[in-house]
This record gives C-alpha cells, structure tokens and sequence, in this order.
C-alpha cells in the first residue's frame, strides 16, 4: 500500500534506514553501557588471602587489619576472577601512597580511591547531561553525537594506558561527562528517528539489559581491565563511524533552526531508504519542509522561552518535578548501588551480570507487554507500586540477614535477592522515564 508522505513523521516508518537507526542505537548503548557501569569490573575487589608468606585468618575487615599491619609486606597473595585496577595498583584495604587525591578524599571524608572513581564519574555525568543537551539544541544532534563518540573513544583509549589510580580517577570524570552528554543528547537523536507509533516497543528491544551479556562475554574473554575497556572501544569506534556516514542530522532540529536546504538534504537521504513505490520527488519533500518551518515559525511566536526554572514556577508543575526527580534518583540509586557492588555477592561476577541482564530484559518485557495489553485493568500506577513494593521486600529482607549477622549462611539467598531486585529497576526506569515521554 502506497502511503502518501505529507509531514516530516511520515518519512519515519519501518523501513531499511530503522535498521540504520537501530544499529546505531545498539552501538550507542552498548559504549554507555560499558563506560557507565565499566568499574563493576574495572574496579572488582579481589580476596585478600595474605602476604608474601604469611595467611591471613579471619573476616575481611579483620583480614584488613593484618594487611595494614604488615609492614614488610612486598607481594600481597590475592584471589580473583577479574584483575582489576584494585588488583594492578594494590588498593587493598587502607594501605596505599598519599597522593594529592587523598587530600581531596579527606575533606569528603573518603578513603577507598578505587570507589571514589565512580564518585568522580557519577559527578561527571551529572554535568555532561546538564551541558550537552543544551548544545544538541543549539548545533544540532548529529554534531554533538559525533563529537561526544570521538571524544569517549580517545578517552577510553587514553584510560586504558593510564600508570596509576590517580590517573584513572581524573579520567573517569571526563568519561562521566561524555556519558552524561550522551545519554541526552544520543537518546533525543535516535528517538528523533524513530517512527511515532513505534517508538516504545522499538526501545525496549534495543535497550541497555541485553548488552550485559555483551558485556560480561567481552569481560570474561579478556579477564582484565585495560584490554576490556580497549575491546569494548571497538564499538565506540563503530557507533561513531554509523553516526558519522550513515546517518544524516535531525530533520526535525533542521526545521527547528530554520535550515531549509540542511533538512530537504537529510530527507533526501531518508527517503533514498524507501521503496520505489514510497518515495517522494524532490518538489514534494521541498514542500513538506517549507510548510514544517512555516508551522514552526508561527508556532515561535506564540511560544514562550522557558529554561529550568520555569520547571517550579506553580506548585502544581513544582511538585510533579519533585516527585518524577525523586522517582528517578530512588531507581539509580538502587540499580547503581546493585551493579557497582555485584562483586561482593556469591557466584561468578560474569554469570551474576549475565543474569542480571536476562532477569532486566524478561521483566521489562513482561511488564511493557502487560502495560499494552491489560490497559485499564492493571493500570501503570498499580504495577509501578506492586514492583517499588517487591523491591522493597528484597532489600529489607538483605538488610535483616546482614543485621543479624548470618550474611556467611545465606550468600545465596542475598545473591538472589540482589538479582531480583536489580533486575526489577530496569522497568521502573521504563515506567518513569520511557513511557510518559512515548504516549
């Protein structure tokens, strides 16, 4: 069936270029992926069994003590699955060379470099989403993308080779910040892609639980940190080169910014990906454009310019932006806290990321398919409070078990725990964020 294309939407149907897009969209998640969450690996605890000669007996923390204590130690007898930059550097309980960081970590009251990394990330992505949005919107998506995929490639590249954990500290923050940038201003270019009415599902295909097992698989391969950050560069390298020959910059920012010849350019080259039968002439895309910035144009000037705090300007507005905040905050707080301390759990470190991705990706899927066929009969409220409540049961029974201190006897009851739990964040996530942005 022949459909005639009249908006710029129309050109965004399920066709050969929704492969390009998609394609993209998997290398794109799969280099946030393996940045973002990189120190479940990159800075795994190994066990300490001893020193040189010397075993060391007793609980970790008591093991600690003797490690700190053994002044003559030169070659500490670690146990591990992954090396680790804990296991190359020796960041091993409190004994390490003061460096200027420790300083720094003082004054924060910190003294483990190896987590304070992620802190440093986590900051950092914080200020990447705050920046780069705003410079997607200023000098378009494809531009920003592609800068922000070179920038993570030298940078990954770079961390790869760094001799110490101070260095690896500093680098991660600017890690953080092209994460950060990419989370907003990569998912606004691939949405801006996708057709309207496909939107949600085609999102939760492609999304971030499958590529852990990507991820654990390229982890176990390699079995340490700076070959695993160099292999999972390959993608990075990938998803730059898609964004920089295949795909064309947002129609939708063209007609925005009123760059009429840049936006019939770029649909153009969408419609190359049509059949025959679906294409449009040139005269007819000119039209579609010329009426989308004439549309966009009266629309302006209608439009009031608003910024960040127009956000709390009526109690109303103030309170659902609280409230979506601290929905968004709760759910990272409990799917980061999870995944960077998975090596603490029981089992493989590659099989817990393995089934962490599978149960993220059964009950997303499970909950997205009951979210679209049990309509009003489930309701989004209910199931979003019956998954906050499961969750909440699992971590409070967790706690119990480690405040009665029986933690040693049920390892494997905590790692199923921790796994469900984990497992269930990644459909809050798509309940607060995905589904009210894709109505």
């Amino acid at each position: 069936m022949v459909r005639k294309l009249s908006v710029i939407d129309d050109f965004f149907e399920l066709d050969k270029y929704q492969l390009v897009v998609l394609l993209y969209n998997e290398a794109l998640i799969f280099t946030l992926l393996s940045n973002t969450v990189f120190n479940m690996y990159g800075v795994a605890q190994p066990k300490l069994l001893g020193c040189d000669d010397k075993i060391y007996n007793g609980t970790k923390h008591e093991v600690c003590q003797q490690y700190d204590n053994h002044e003559t130690c030169k070659s500490p007898v670690l146990s591990y699955e992954f090396k680790s930059t804990v296991v190359e550097f020796e960041e091993l309980c409190t004994r390490h060379n003061q460096t200027w960081i420790d300083s720094v970590m003082s004054v924060l009251r910190l003294h483990n470099k190896p987590t304070f990394s992620t802190t440093t990330q986590m900051v950092g992505i914080i200020i990447g989403a705050a920046i780069f949005g705003q410079l997607a919107d200023s000098y378009g998506r494809k531009k920003v993308n592609l800068a922000l995929m070179i920038l993570m490639l030298f940078t990954s590249i770079g961390n790869s080779f760094v001799p110490s954990i101070d260095s690896y500290i500093i680098i991660r923050f600017f890690i953080g910040l092209w994460c950060g940038g990419l989370n907003v201003a990569g998912n606004i270019y691939v949405v801006e892609n996708l057709p309207a009415g496909h939107r949600l599902w085609m999102s939760t295909l492609v999304t971030w639980a499958p590529n852990f097992l990507v991820f654990a698989l390229f982890a176990w391969l390699t079995r340490e940190w700076r070959a695993l950050q160099r292999v999972c560069n390959i993608i990075t390298a990938c998803a730059a080169v898609i964004c920089a020959v295949l795909m064309p910059e947002s129609p939708k920012f063209l007609v925005q910014r009123r760059f009429r010849e840049e936006a019939i350019k770029s649909l153009e080259y969408i419609n190359k990906f049509k059949s025959k039968f679906n294409k449009a002439t040139h005269h007819e895309i000119s039209s579609i454009v010329d009426k989308a910035i004439e549309d966009t144009g009266s629309k302006s000037k209608k439009a009031k310019k608003y910024s960040f705090q127009h956000l709390y300007s009526s109690t109303t507005l103030a309170l659902r932006c609280l409230v979506l905040s601290f929905a968004m905050f709760s759910v990272a707080y409990i799917a980061y806290a999870l995944i960077f301390n998975l090596h603490f759990i029981a089992g493989s470190l590659y099989l817990n990321t393995v089934y962490s991705g599978l149960l993220r990706y059964a009950v997303g899927l499970s909950v997205a398919a009951l979210d679209h066929f049990g309509g009003k009969k489930i309701g989004r409220k209910p199931l979003h409070f019956s998954i906050m409540s499961l969750i909440c049961v699992c971590m409070v029974t967790t706690f119990l078990v480690f405040y009665l201190e029986m933690d040693e006897k049920f390892q494997s009851i905590i790692r199923i725990l921790t796994l469900i739990s984990f497992g269930l964040t990644g459909t809050l996530f798509l309940q607060v964020f995905l589904i009210p942005n894709f109505k």
